[in-house]
């Protein structure tokens, strides 16, 4: 950045030496000198000094900033900042899934640590005292911990269809060979997907035309299920999917195969509705849970749909949730309910009522659901309702409810707060009328999961900022779901501050008009 002053922003693209210093919250490098404007970068890793490529300046928050593309690495990560190693995909220079693969994992986990407390200081303003901070929980595997991959489409030589994953910072499509977070069983039947399509005869998706444009492959349970998402198409196209998914079923490749039609031009692996569908239908995901005298005595296991949301990294969602657990157990019945190993005391009686706000196919709700005499999961996609409720057959006690999250403020005044809320909203957090809905009903305890640093502070800025704030933070506990990638799960636990708490019917009975809880 030699020569340049905060006015002498490059109007072109020009190239520029730079010495990465850190990273910001959505994992772009960050360099900074002083008196010269900040530059994000996509691409590189803290330590490193690289050649970059600038565009045209840009304001951001009213500050001044820059962002550039990288270009080319100049020298690796120093030994004192935790050194580099060698990137082991085949595809890692073009594939933008894996960023961090050249950072040892120990420096993986304490960027993330670093990263999940600057958001909450920078964007949420949250002054927490360090003792709130838990140690980060590592994945339980670094590599082949998918249960699901998103593939794409894309038109390739002579017209034939391409099928691979993004390019780094582009939306390109790379064709790829492996990938090392998948499993072997899901790469073979990535590569017999691909084979079919090209044999098909079928266009790929362009942004405009075309019909093939994601595929989408989920194992767990032993079971196999691959789901092609297309844009509408006539009746003869539709024959022709519906007999490579018969082929791959046939073959032994796939369990069950589903054709799923996006009309959305947005790119984005969902589609509104499934055409045909052949073989297995669901899956079955397992948990393995804190095994406490009273709660949970066996794993709990999950129905999933081809569609169904659910985290990617199973074994370490066991620890997510797990956590979640003794989080809530600790805030409500207090730190002797979190023993070592987490231990449940024999003969405690089960704590009043907890709702799972965004419950998805009850993963969570279900968790909680033996330590609580009511259990109530809320959730917009009404497929998932369905396998929730079918998830719940252990848990009498459990109700499961197809309602959007901003009704949230009608549950509670039908049926009062809850003594715990759980919310795992999607990435873009909580938004305002949600906030606003618990911040009038003051449920007593809040255990919050978030796979976005920044939307959580934003969220917890709103609950738990400033000194009038409603809720205090207990504890905040990053997760890595997501080696290689700058990505990480969080958990927190609020608690209402005294004399916050408004007076609500109580959830033993429905408000007048309204249904008693649980049914």
């Amino acid at each position: 950045m030699r020569g340049m002053t905060a006015s002498s922003f490059p109007q072109q693209d020009e190239y520029l030496e730079l010495h990465l210093t850190g990273l910001s919250h959505d994992g772009r490098c960050v360099a900074r000198r002083e008196g010269e404007p900040v530059v994000f970068v996509r691409g590189g890793l803290p330590g490193q000094r690289v050649l970059a490529r600038l565009g045209p300046r840009r304001a951001e928050s009213g500050k001044r900033m820059l962002e550039a593309e990288l270009v080319r690495v100049l020298a690796p990560v120093p030994d004192g900042m935790g050194g580099e190693r060698p990137a082991p995909c085949l595809h890692a220079e073009d594939c933008g899934g894996c960023p961090w693969q050249a950072l040892p994992y120990a420096v993986q986990l304490a960027w993330k640590e670093r990263l999940l407390a600057d958001a909450l200081t920078r964007i949420g303003r949250l002054r927490l005292p360090q003792a709130v901070f838990r140690p980060i929980i590592p994945s339980s595997s670094e590599w082949g911990f998918r249960n699901k991959m998103e593939f794409a489409f894309a038109p390739g030589a002579n017209g034939l269809p391409r099928l691979g994953l993004r390019r780094r910072s582009s939306r390109e499509v790379v064709e790829i060979s492996a990938c090392l977070l998948a499993s072997p069983r899901m790469m073979r039947a990535f590569a017999a997907l691909r084979e079919a399509a090209l044999r098909s005869g079928l266009t790929a998706w362009d942004g405009r035309n075309g019909l093939l444009r994601h595929a989408v492959l989920r194992e767990a349970g032993g079971a196999l299920l691959v789901e092609l998402i297309a844009a509408p198409a006539p009746d003869s196209d539709a024959a022709r999917l519906r007999c490579m998914g018969e082929e791959l079923v046939a073959s032994g490749v796939a369990d069950g195969f589903a054709h799923s039609e996006r009309r959305a031009k947005t790119d984005v692996a969902y589609g509104e509705r499934t055409r045909f569908h052949t073989g297995q239908a669901e899956l079955t995901e397992t948990l393995e849970l804190p095994r406490t005298p009273g709660g949970h005595d066996a794993p709990l296991r999950l129905q999933l749909g081809h569609a169904s949301f659910f985290q990617i990294n199973p074994a370490t969602a066991s620890k997510l949730y797990g956590e979640a657990l003794l989080m809530a157990l600790e805030a409500l019945a207090g730190t002797e309910a979190r023993a070592s190993g987490g231990v449940w005391k024999a003969g405690e009686g089960r704590l009043p009522s907890c709702w799972d706000l965004y419950c998805g196919v009850g993963g969570l709700a279900l968790t909680m659901a033996p330590y609580f005499e009511r259990v109530l999961g809320l959730e917009s996609v009404a497929p998932a309702v369905t396998l929730a409720r079918k998830n719940a057959k252990r848990f009498p006690q459990a109700r499961f409810e197809c309602a959007d999250a901003a009704r949230l403020g009608e549950y509670f005044r039908r049926f009062g707060a809850p003594d715990l809320l759980v919310c795992d909203p999607p990435r873009a957090g909580m938004n305002d009328q949600v906030t606003r809905a618990i911040l009038r009903a003051r449920p007593g305890h809040l255990v919050l999961i978030s796979c976005n640093p920044a939307t959580l502070a934003r969220d917890l800025a709103r609950l738990a900022g400033g000194d009038a704030a409603a809720y205090e933070i207990l504890a905040v506990r990053p997760v890595d779901m997501f080696p290689q990638t700058p990505h990480v799960e969080s958990v927190v636990s609020l608690r209402a501050k005294a004399g916050t708490l408004l007076s609500a019917p109580s959830c033993e009975r429905a408000a007048p008009g309204g249904r008693p809880f649980p049914a």
